[in-house]
C-alpha cells in the first residue's frame, strides 16, 4: 500500500514537471489559464519596473488617444509577451500543434487579452459595418448591406461577459444590474450598446457599429454613387454659402460617412473655421482649424455637460461653421438657436423623410422650451433651417441621396413649406433636379461669399438681387 501512495507520487511530480516543460498536451482553457497567469505577472513586473506597459516604446501612447493604432500598438506587445511565454515556457495546445498552429494560438491570445477576441475577424473585414451580439453563441453582422450570421461564437456565457466587461474597463465604463444595465461606450474609435441579463435576459448583448478608418472622400461618395458628381457640387454650395442643413436618413444609412466627407472637402476648401460637438466622436475631421468638443456624461449635474451647453459654447467661440454630430434631443434647441443667430449649422438627425425631420425638431424643441406653442416654434424653425437632405440604404441599390428639400416658411398660411429641389428616382435609378433655389437662399449664399456665377444656373429664372 506504502509503495503504491509512493508510486502514485512520483507519477504525480512527474506530470506536473512534464506539464512544465511543455511535454503535456494542455486543453485551450489550461493553456488560456496558464498564459493569463503568466502574462499579468509579466506586465505586473514591467509596470514597476518602467511604469508604462502600454507600448515597448519609451514614449507613452499620448493620454486618452485610444484609437485604431493605439489599438495596433497593444496587441503587438501583448503578442510579443505572449510569444515569449509560450516559447519559453514551451507550452503545447491540443489542436494548436506544430509551429505555424501554436503561432495561431498565439494570435488568438494577443486578440483575447488585447484585442477583439473572436470578433477580430469581424472588425479585421472592411465589409462588415455592424456587429450583432444577441448571446454568446449566437452573433449576427451586417456586411455590404446584407444581414448575416457570423461563423464564430464566444466559448460559454462567461466568455462572453468577460468579453464585454474588458472592452468597457478599455471605454472607461462598468456594466452591472444596479445603475449600470444598459451602457453605450465607445471603443477605438467605434461605438458600441451592452446591455445585462436584466435587460436581456436571455443573455448579455452588445452591439457595435464600426468606424471606418480611412476617412471616406467626396470622390469616393460620387464614385460609390451615394451621390452624383451635379448633386455634390450643389450640397457643395451650400456648405460654402453657409446654408443650415440637416443631414438625415435611417440608421445605417450612412448619412454621417456622407457630411463628413463633403464637410472635409468644402470647408476645407473654404478655409474657415468649424466647431464640432458630439456625444461620441465619430466625424473626426479632417479640416486643420476645427475645434472638437465632446460631451461628459455624469450622475453627478455638476460634472455633466450636455450636448446642448457644447452647441451654446461654440456660439460664443467665433465659429463658421457649428457641426453636431446628432441630434436626438433638447439639445434640438441650442442647435436651432444657433441656425437664428447666423452661424451655419449643420448636424444629422434619425429620419426618413423630410416631414419626419421637420416632426421630430419640433418634437425635440418643445422638449426644451414647453412653454412655447407648436405654431411658434414653427415659425423658428422654419425661417431657420434652409435644406433638409436625406440618405438611404436600398435593398439590392446600396446608399443614395434620395432627396434634397429646401425649407422655408410661409408667413400668410403660418406653415412651413418643403421644396423638392432633388430625388432619387426609384424607377430610373438616376438623380433628377427638380427645382432651383429660391433668390432669398441665393442671396444669402451670395452675402456668405459665393458667386453669382457659382449660383446662377442653381436659382430661379427672376433676377437675384445683388
Amino acid at each position: 500500500m506504502e509503495q503504491s501512495f509512493h508510486s502514485f507520487r512520483r507519477d504525480l511530480a512527474k506530470f506536473k514537471n512534464a506539464k512544465q516543460e511543455g511535454s503535456v498536451l494542455l486543453t485551450y482553457e489550461e493553456a488560456l489559464e496558464e498564459v493569463r497567469t503568466k502574462l499579468g505577472e509579466k506586465l505586473e513586473n514591467i509596470f514597476k519596473s518602467q511604469g508604462d506597459i502600454t507600448t515597448k516604446s519609451d514614449k507613452p501612447v499620448e493620454e486618452n488617444v485610444k484609437d485604431k493604432e493605439f489599438l495596433r500598438k497593444k496587441i503587438s506587445m501583448y503578442r510579443d509577451h505572449i510569444a515569449d511565454i509560450v516559447h519559453n515556457n514551451n507550452i503545447r495546445v491540443r489542436q494548436f500543434e506544430g509551429t505555424n498552429e501554436i503561432e495561431r494560438f498565439i494570435d488568438e491570445m494577443a486578440q483575447e487579452f488585447a484585442g477583439y477576441s473572436i470578433l477580430s475577424k469581424a472588425f479585421a473585414d472592411p465589409g462588415i459595418t455592424d456587429i450583432y451580439v444577441i448571446r454568446w453563441n449566437k452573433i449576427f453582422v451586417e456586411k455590404d448591406g446584407m444581414n448575416m450570421k457570423y461563423p464564430y461564437t464566444f466559448r460559454n456565457p462567461k466568455h462572453l461577459k468577460d468579453t464585454i466587461e474588458r472592452f468597457l474597463r478599455e471605454a472607461g465604463k462598468a456594466i452591472n444590474d444596479g445603475d449600470q444595465k444598459i451602457v453605450d461606450f465607445e471603443l477605438f474609435g467605434d461605438r458600441g450598446c451592452a446591455t445585462s441579463k436584466k435587460v436581456s435576459p436571455k443573455d448579455y448583448s452588445m452591439t457595435i457599429r464600426k468606424h471606418n478608418e480611412d476617412q471616406i472622400t467626396k470622390e469616393h461618395i460620387v464614385k460609390n454613387g451615394v451621390l452624383n458628381e451635379e448633386l455634390a457640387d450643389l450640397l457643395g454650395l451650400l456648405i460654402t454659402g453657409e446654408s443650415n442643413l440637416i443631414y438625415a436618413g435611417i440608421t445605417g444609412s450612412g448619412k454621417t460617412t456622407t457630411i463628413r466627407a463633403l464637410l472635409d472637402h468644402y470647408v476645407t476648401k473654404a478655409n474657415k473655421r468649424m466647431l464640432v460637438c458630439e456625444d461620441t466622436q465619430e466625424l473626426f475631421p479632417q479640416n486643420e482649424h476645427t475645434l472638437e468638443l465632446v460631451s461628459v456624461k455624469s450622475d453627478d449635474e455638476s460634472l455633466r455637460v450636455t450636448l446642448g451647453q457644447l452647441i451654446i459654447t461654440a456660439l460664443r467661440l467665433k465659429p463658421k461653421y457649428i457641426i453636431v454630430g446628432e441630434v436626438r434631443g433638447e439639445e434640438a434647441q441650442a442647435a436651432v438657436e444657433g441656425m437664428e443667430t447666423g452661424h451655419s449649422t449643420i448636424f444629422t438627425m434619425h429620419g426618413g423623410n423630410p416631414w419626419n425631420i421637420i416632426n421630430r425638431l419640433v418634437t425635440k424643441y418643445l422638449m426644451a422650451m414647453p412653454s412655447l406653442g407648436i405654431d411658434v416654434v414653427e415659425r423658428i424653425i422654419g425661417s431657420s433651417l434652409d435644406y433638409i437632405a436625406i440618405q438611404d440604404n436600398i435593398p439590392g441599390t446600396g446608399r443614395k441621396c434620395t432627396s434634397l428639400s429646401e425649407v422655408t416658411y410661409n408667413f400668410e398660411t403660418r406653415r412651413i413649406e418643403l421644396k423638392p429641389i432633388y430625388k432619387y428616382d426609384f424607377r430610373t435609378k438616376e438623380f433628377k433636379f427638380e427645382n432651383k433655389i429660391s433668390r432669398e437662399k441665393a442671396d444669402m449664399m451670395m452675402s456668405r461669399g459665393v458667386a453669382w456665377d457659382q449660383l446662377e444656373p442653381w436659382v430661379e429664372d427672376e433676377r437675384v438681387a445683388a
